[in-house]
């Protein structure tokens, strides 16, 4: 099913007028966009009357009144089209099922998402009628739709599905809210659509021209940007990669064994006529290098130890074997002590973490596993310490760009 010829022609005008670039500026010239081009023409059309302009589902149709398409100017098409073309970008739809939202809040999920697209529309000065901003609820621009659907529900969220098959109105569509109308086709039937696969590399392509243009420009668009950052640089759960890190590290030096006579060798009734030795696993020494410069987030330190700590109690690491060095632009302190989150931390000044390995190195028994835990704003060594596994858990926050570790260390960044 499609739209009539001229309904088609004036959809791909649209279409055009999105991704070409202007001879000449001016409010109706085209908005030069080249990166919706992959999405917009992705999109599957459907004539419908029972819409009032355009909306979406989630295998990416849009719905259309062909009443509407044939008075509308080519400008508000184009507006309307790229609304719904983020709203599928960003998969309002899935993040919207996370959160629970059912016919009672949808609502509210709707304004949140358009609110939080406003900015990106805006800039490129295709904001359809209507479309609430942030301000209209006296909200701050730049948060996220969770945000501003956590400030405009005000509703606990709903432990159950029986809300979500009730009707509920158009809107933007089941593409931005997850529930289906009554206007909207079932999936698998011989019209074409998108699926989840191929929206996610839809999504991957626009993200790297999104990103692309908006360094040539020198701008950033908002959600826009944010949601090209979550899409190409996703944010992965530090802690789990933490411990694992630590326990691959402590796991490979569990492989020395030493030979002692101390302890008689499992295959000496083999040769009862020749001492055989035995061998002996030697516990693993750790050396945690601790960043307390001014700089150095203490919230997000404290949860990095913690989950250090549980991966050396899961490996039977005791107190004894672990050295604790407090280190900013000097060494401050060295320590043994039964927990990491226990260390008593001193220093504030400057980093350079060059002085606590150097320590570290120098300390016997030589460490066999180095954690260290630092903002990354200092200078590194150019070569690790010998024999030494080295571990750097980059701290910071979520809007932070965290400078480079040398390749020698396991890096891991850890957010909060």
């Amino acid at each position: 099913m499609s739209p009539p010829p001229s309904h088609a022609d004036r959809l791909a005008a649209a279409k055009l007028w999105l991704v070409s670039a202007a001879r000449q500026p001016g409010p109706d010239a085209p908005r030069d966009l080249p990166y919706l081009a992959h999405a917009v023409y992705a999109v599957v059309t459907v004539p419908s009357s029972e819409v009032p302009r355009m909306t979406c589902d989630e295998l990416w149709r849009v719905y259309i009144n062909t009443d509407w398409l044939e008075a509308a100017p080519i400008r508000a098409i184009g507006a309307e089209l790229a609304h719904l073309t983020w709203h599928l970008l960003h998969d309002h739809a899935g993040r919207a099922r996370d959160l629970r939202v059912d016919s009672t809040t949808a609502g509210q999920w709707h304004a949140a998402c358009d609110a939080a697209l406003e900015p990106t529309l805006r800039a490129d000065d295709l904001v359809p009628d209507e479309l609430p901003r942030a301000a209209d609820f006296a909200l701050p621009a730049g948060l996220s739709a969770e945000q501003y659907f956590a400030a405009l529900s005000k509703l606990p969220a709903s432990n159950g599905e029986s809300t979500r098959n009730q009707p509920v109105e158009a809107g933007c569509g089941s593409g931005c809210d997850g529930l289906a109308r009554s206007h909207e086709l079932p999936p698998g039937l011989d019209l074409a659509q998108v699926g989840k696969d191929d929206a996610n590399q839809i999504r991957r392509s626009v993200a790297i021209a999104y990103r692309e243009q908006i360094t040539d420009r020198g701008s950033e668009s908002g959600d826009a940007w944010r949601w090209t950052q979550q899409i190409l640089e996703p944010t992965i759960a530090w802690q789990p990669l933490l411990g694992s890190a630590v326990r691959r590290a402590i796991g490979w030096t569990n492989g020395n064994t030493h030979y002692t006579y101390t302890r008689r060798s499992r295959r000496q009734s083999a040769v009862p006529n020749v001492l055989l030795p035995g061998t002996r696993r030697p516990v693993p020494n750790v050396a945690l290098i601790i960043d307390t410069s001014g700089s150095v987030d203490d919230h997000l330190l404290g949860r990095a130890l913690g989950e250090v700590d549980g991966a050396l109690r899961g490996l039977g690491v005791t107190g004894s074997s672990v050295t604790v060095l407090a280190c900013d632009a000097a060494v401050q302190t060295v320590t043994r002590v039964r927990k990491a989150r226990d260390t008593a931390l001193a220093g504030g000044g400057g980093t350079d973490m060059r002085a606590g390995l150097t320590t570290a190195a120098a300390l016997r028994p030589r460490p066999d596993v180095i954690v260290i835990f630092t903002d990354g704003h200092t200078p590194w060594p150019h070569q690790p310490p010998a024999g030494s596994a080295v571990i750097a858990a980059i701290l910071g926050r979520p809007e932070h760009t965290l400078p480079p570790s040398p390749a020698w260390a396991r890096r891991i960044e850890c957010r909060l």
